[in-house]
């Protein structure tokens, strides 16, 4: 057991469907490297920064929210057979009466890597997921100085797989607010992430199988070169990927080349990928993306009206003049006033400005 301030701590923040769960579990057992068999909140058993809990209050209340974690989770299309019991043992042997949030963290990844027969010895390093931008934004008040692995995707593949495999994983997802959240934050998480001083690594999805790209991975992180973050495995366990995307054949935990190009050309319209190249400006210094002219931006803020061809699947997915259709339509035309503002240059949504 080290005190707090000896390891370094790194998260891993998503910007969508880019590929956060499989860098996560690519880091799983590489040596010098803590991780968790999944994504969670330390923060929420807290009040603030200041507070101190006893230690058996803490894991029992972190045990019972996060059972998925050692068992069954079915989005993350994980079965493991981690002990509990013997998590919490270590858990509580480790730790001193009372943790404060910081103490809480490091101690549950403590006890998670001795759960796992592994040691602590020569460990330095923590690589924390907290996957989207609200939680990567709390994490970071408890360690400002972590780096930051950001995981990004051609937007138009991550804007087509982000609506399509969650309208069949859930179609309860098949509405207008779904569709405008995702078409903001693939767009909102990364200007954050670019905004943030904190040192920082993007990484491409269509990259991640790459050797090359693993070894900057680990330089970054300040280890050394460790084959096993060729597999994606959660508590040694091969990653067949999320039940979302469902590659029933990947269940080696090996990179899946099928997801480098998902066919977003043939699936958005002409116009949809001008008004997308605009929209996702901030991604050219990471793709190839053609920005429309001045007189190009004229027509498509006008074209916004007309709802996209992907919007019709959630627009024609509700019965005319329910509840349902009628919040289709005020995150219909939130969707629009939101491109046309930004086509006038004015971006009063902008994340970043507010915190």
């Amino acid at each position: 057991m080290k005190k707090n301030n000896k390891y370094k701590i790194c998260t891993i923040m998503t910007t969508g469907r880019t590929g956060s769960d499989y860098l996560a579990g690519c880091l799983d057992g590489v040596k010098n490297i803590m991780v968790f068999s999944g994504k969670f909140n330390h923060q929420i058993f807290f009040k603030n920064h200041k507070q101190k809990i006893k230690k058996e209050i803490l894991i029992s209340k972190f045990i019972t929210e996060n059972r998925k974690l050692f068992t069954y989770n079915k989005i993350e299309n994980l079965k493991l057979n981690i002990n509990i019991n013997k998590f919490k043992k270590k858990f509580i042997k480790i730790s001193s009466n009372t943790l404060s949030r910081k103490e809480f963290f490091i101690r549950l990844y403590e006890a998670y890597h001795l759960t796992l027969d592994r040691k602590l010895q020569r460990t330095s390093i923590i690589v924390h997921h907290s996957h989207g931008r609200v939680n990567t934004n709390s994490f970071l008040k408890d360690f400002p100085n972590a780096k930051i692995l950001v995981t990004i995707r051609d937007p138009r593949a991550n804007l087509k797989s982000g609506l399509l495999n969650w309208f069949k994983f859930d179609p309860e997802r098949k509405n207008m607010m779904h569709i405008y959240m995702y078409l903001r934050r693939i767009r909102d998480d990364l200007d954050y992430a670019i905004h943030k001083n904190n040192k920082k690594k993007f990484i491409k999805l269509e990259e991640m199988g790459s050797k090359k790209v693993k070894s900057g991975i680990l330089k970054f992180l300040g280890a050394k070169y460790d084959k096993k973050i060729n597999i994606s495995t959660y508590a040694n366990k091969p990653w067949a990927g999320d039940k979302l995307s469902d590659f029933k054949k990947n269940t080696k935990g090996l990179f899946n080349k099928k997801i480098i190009y998902n066919n977003w050309r043939e699936f958005f319209t002409k116009d949809e990928i001008s008004i997308l190249n605009f929209l996702y400006s901030n991604y050219c210094k990471f793709y190839k993306i053609e920005q429309p002219s001045f007189f190009k931006k004229i027509y498509l803020f006008f074209r916004v009206i007309l709802p996209f061809k992907f919007e019709n699947l959630a627009i024609n997915h509700q019965k005319l003049f329910s509840i349902k259709f009628l919040n289709n339509l005020i995150f219909y035309f939130k969707r629009v006033v939101y491109i046309q503002l930004l086509i006038l240059n004015i971006d009063i949504f902008n994340y970043e400005k507010k915190n």
